[in-house]
C-alpha cells in the first residue's frame, strides 16, 4: 500500500505540549507503578483507564524516562503505559535471554495482564521493533502502532560496537548518548541520556546489540495490516529513512512521516511533532473518517 510521505517543521510556540483534552473522568486513578505478576517488568500506568491504552516501549539501553514529554501531553486523555523492558531501568534485575522473542511476550503478556485491547503501541527505534512483532504475534490485542526510528541491522555497525563497547562501555555509552540527538540538544538532557545507558549492564547491553545486529523490520512488516505511523527523523545518520519507508509500503495500513531538522531520537529532538503526531494517529483511530477504506493515497507536505 503507497505510504504518505511528509516532512513537517512545528515552531514550539505553534502547539501546547500537554493535550487540551480532559479525561473521560477526573476521579479515576491517574498514578500507578506495579509490576507484572507474570513478566515481571515493572511499569508505570497514567490517566483514565476507561480510555484507550497506550504502551510506550523505550529504545536500546535506555527506559522508561525516555518518554517523560510525551506522556506528560497523553495522561490527560490517555490510558498511558511504560515498561521498563527486561535489563533495563527498574527491570534490570530480570535475567535473559534478552532476545526479540523475550521481550514480544513480556509486552503481550503484560497487555494481556491488564485485560487491554485495541492498545496503541509506540515504539521508539528497538522498542518499534517489539511493537511491530508484538503486532504479528498477537493482532488481537495491537489497534495500531506507532514506530519511531526503525532500526535495521544492515545499517549500523553492530559487530564493531560490541568491541568498543567491550573495551571502554562507560564511554560508549557516553558518545552513544550524543549520537543519536541533534547539535543543539542540551547538556542537561544529553547528560540525562547518559546516565540512562551508562546504568544498563554490558551483558545486556551486548546481547541486545546482537539482537539488533540480526534485526532484519521488513521481516516484521511484511502483511501486517495493523494501522501503523512511522516517524523518522529528516537528519538521521544511524538508520536511514528507507528503513521506515520499505516497512510501510509493505503494510497495508502504513504511513510515513519524516520529521524536518531531526536526528535519530525524535523523540527528543521534536517533543511537539510527536506529540502531535501520535496523538492525531490516535484520534483517527477512535473517529476513522467516514467512508475509510482502510488505504492512504500518496501526499508530499510541508517540505523544509
Amino acid at each position: 500500500m503507497v505510504s504518505i510521505i511528509a516532512s513537517i517543521r512545528f515552531r514550539e510556540k505553534d502547539r501546547p505540549l500537554v493535550s487540551q483534552s480532559t479525561p473521560t473522568n477526573p476521579a479515576e486513578p491517574t498514578l500507578a507503578f506495579d509490576v507484572s505478576n507474570t513478566t515481571g517488568l515493572a511499569y508505570s500506568r497514567r490517566g483514565p483507564r476507561s480510555s484507550r491504552t497506550v504502551v510506550l516501549l523505550h529504545g536500546w539501553c535506555l527506559n522508561g524516562r525516555l518518554w517523560t514529554h510525551l506522556e506528560e501531553h497523553l495522561v490527560p486523555t490517555y490510558d498511558v503505559v511504560i515498561p521498563d523492558l527486561a535489563g533495563f531501568g527498574m527491570s534490570a534485575r530480570l535475567a535473559g535471554p534478552y532476545d526479540l522473542e523475550r521481550y514480544t511476550r513480556d509486552v503481550v503478556t503484560l497487555v494481556d495482564e491488564l485485560d487491554r485491547r485495541d492498545v496503541v503501541l509506540v515504539g521508539f527505534a528497538f522498542g518499534a521493533a517489539v511493537a511491530l512483532a508484538c503486532a504479528r504475534e498477537r493482532p488481537d490485542l495491537i489497534g495500531g502502532i506507532v514506530s519511531i526510528g526503525m532500526p535495521s541491522g544492515e545499517h549500523a555497525p553492530y559487530d564493531r560496537m560490541a568491541v568498543a563497547m567491550r573495551r571502554d562501555w562507560p564511554e560508549f555509552a557516553s558518545r552513544s548518548a550524543t549520537a543519536i540527538c541533534g547539535a543543539d540538544t542540551s547538556p542537561a538532557t544529553l547528560r540525562w541520556l547518559e546516565a540512562m545507558f551508562v546504568a544498563t549492564s554490558l551483558p545486556v547491553a551486548t546481547a541486545t546489540c546482537a539482537l539488533l545486529q540480526n534485526l532484519a523490520p521488513d521481516t516484521l512488516a511484511d502483511g501486517l495490516s495493523t494501522p501503523a505511523l512511522f516517524v523518522h527523523g529528516a537528519d538521521d545518520t544511524i538508520t536511514p529513512i528507507a528503513v521506515s519507508s520499505s516497512c510501510a509500503e509493505l503494510m497495508s495500513d502504513a504511513t510515513l512521516e519524516v520529521v524536518a531538522g531531526s536526528q535519530h531520537l525524535v523523540v527528543i529532538d521534536a517533543k511537539q511533532e510527536v506529540a502531535a503526531l501520535v496523538s492525531g494517529f490516535v484520534e483517527r483511530l477512535d473517529s476513522p473518517p467516514v467512508g475509510d477504506l482502510g488505504g492512504r493515497e500518496q501526499s508530499i507536505t510541508g517540505a523544509p
